[in-house]
C-alpha cells in the first residue's frame, strides 16, 4: 500500500493516482527522506533526566540527597550543569558542577567518556571566573566546538562541523607574478577566489575542496556552493559563509541539527549552549 502525502489514506501500490482526494501518489522509495534530528535542542528539556551525578567525583547521586555519599561533597544548588545529549536530543546524564574547576575527559574527571576514541584522555576544563561559566580546550586532539547562535567571524585555519562533515577554513594563495621572460602559468579562469573550506575525513586526510567566492556561500545537502549530497544530517539550506575582502562571517541558516564552530580561547558559556567533545554532545545549564 502506498500511504497519501496529501489526505494519509492507503492505496493500492500501483495506483497512480489517491482514491480519497485524487493527489499523485509518491512510491515511499521515491521520497526524500526526513533528516534526522541530533541537536534539535538548544533549550532545557522539561522532563527529568535519568541519572543525576556528583561534579567532583561522578557517583551517581541518591534522589534527594544534597550531597554525594561517596565523597561527601555538597552538591545541591549548583550554579550550573552539564546534561549529556542522546542523538534524538533526549537528556541521558546530569553532572552537577562544583564551584572549583572540572577536568572532563576520556579517562579523568566526572564526565568520563570511556565509549568515546575521539576526546583526548584530558580534553577540558570548565570553570567559573569573572562572574560567569567558561569552558577552555586542554590542547585535545579534536577539539571543543560550540554550536552556532546568530553569526560569527572566522579566521583562517577555523574548524567548523556541520552534519558528518568537518570543514577547515584555509587561505589561498594570489596568483604568482608573472616569470622574468613575462611568461604566465597556465590554469583555469581565476574569479577571484582567496579562501576555501578543505573537507577533512576520519584520519586528518584531506577530502574536496570549496573555493569561496566573494559574497555569500551556500551551504547545503540539495544545493548550493558547497554540498554533501549524501549527509542526510546536513540540511538542504544549512548554513551561509560570507566573503568581504578578509572579512569572513559564517551564519546557520535554521538548520536542524546545528553549525558547530571550534573554540579556540577560553570562551564564556550561555545557559543552553550546546557543545560537542568528539562524538558527545553535552548541554550547558546555567541558573539565572
Amino acid at each position: 500500500m502506498t500511504e497519501c502525502l496529501a489526505c494519509g489514506l492507503a492505496n493500492p501500490k500501483d495506483q497512480l493516482f489517491c482514491a480519497g482526494c485524487e493527489s499523485v501518489l509518491v512510491p515511499e522509495e521515491s521520497r526524500i527522506p526526513k533528516e534526522p534530528v541530533v541537536a534539535a535542542q538548544a533549550t532545557p528539556l522539561p522532563h527529568p533526566v535519568n541519572a543525576r551525578r556528583c561534579g567532583h567525583c561522578g557517583s551517581e547521586l541518591a534522589a534527594g540527597f544534597s550531597f554525594c555519599v561517596e565523597c561527601g561533597r555538597e552538591v545541591q544548588g549548583g550554579r550550573a550543569r552539564l546534561v549529556t545529549l542522546t542523538e534524538d536530543g533526549m537528556e541521558e546524564s546530569l553532572w552537577v558542577l562544583p564551584d572549583a574547576e572540572v577536568i572532563i575527559g576520556r579517562d579523568v574527571g566526572p564526565l568520563a567518556f570511556l565509549d568515546d576514541p575521539f576526546i583526548s584522555p584530558r580534553h577540558c576544563r570548565i570553570f567559573f571566573a569573572k562572574g560567569g561559566l567558561f569552558v577552555e580546550d586542554l590542547g585535545s586532539r579534536n577539539g571543543v566546538y560550540r554550536r552556532l547562535v546568530g553569526e560569527t567571524r572566522l579566521s583562517p585555519g577555523a574548524y567548523v562541523r556541520l552534519g558528518r562533515q568537518l570543514l577547515r577554513l584555509d587561505p589561498m594563495d594570489p596568483a604568482p607574478a608573472p616569470a622574468a621572460d613575462g611568461t604566465l602559468v597556465w590554469g583555469s579562469p581565476d574569479p577571484g577566489y582567496r579562501y576555501r573550506l578543505v573537507q577533512i575525513l576520519q584520519g586528518g586526510i584531506l577530502g574536496e575542496v570549496f573555493p569561496l567566492r566573494e559574497g555569500e556561500n551556500l551551504v547545503g545537502r540539495l544545493s548550493g556552493d558547497v554540498v554533501f549530497p549524501h549527509d542526510r544530517y546536513v540540511s538542504a539550506r544549512h548554513a551561509a559563509i560570507g566573503v568581504q575582502g578578509a572579512e569572513i562571517r559564517l551564519r546557520d541558516l535554521g538548520s536542524s541539527n546545528g553549525t558547530f564552530v571550534r573554540l579556540v580561547a577560553p570562551t564564556r558559556l550561555k545557559a543552553g549552549d550546546l557543545l560537542l567533545l568528539g562524538q558527545h554532545l553535552v548541554r550547558v545549564d546555567i541558573e539565572a
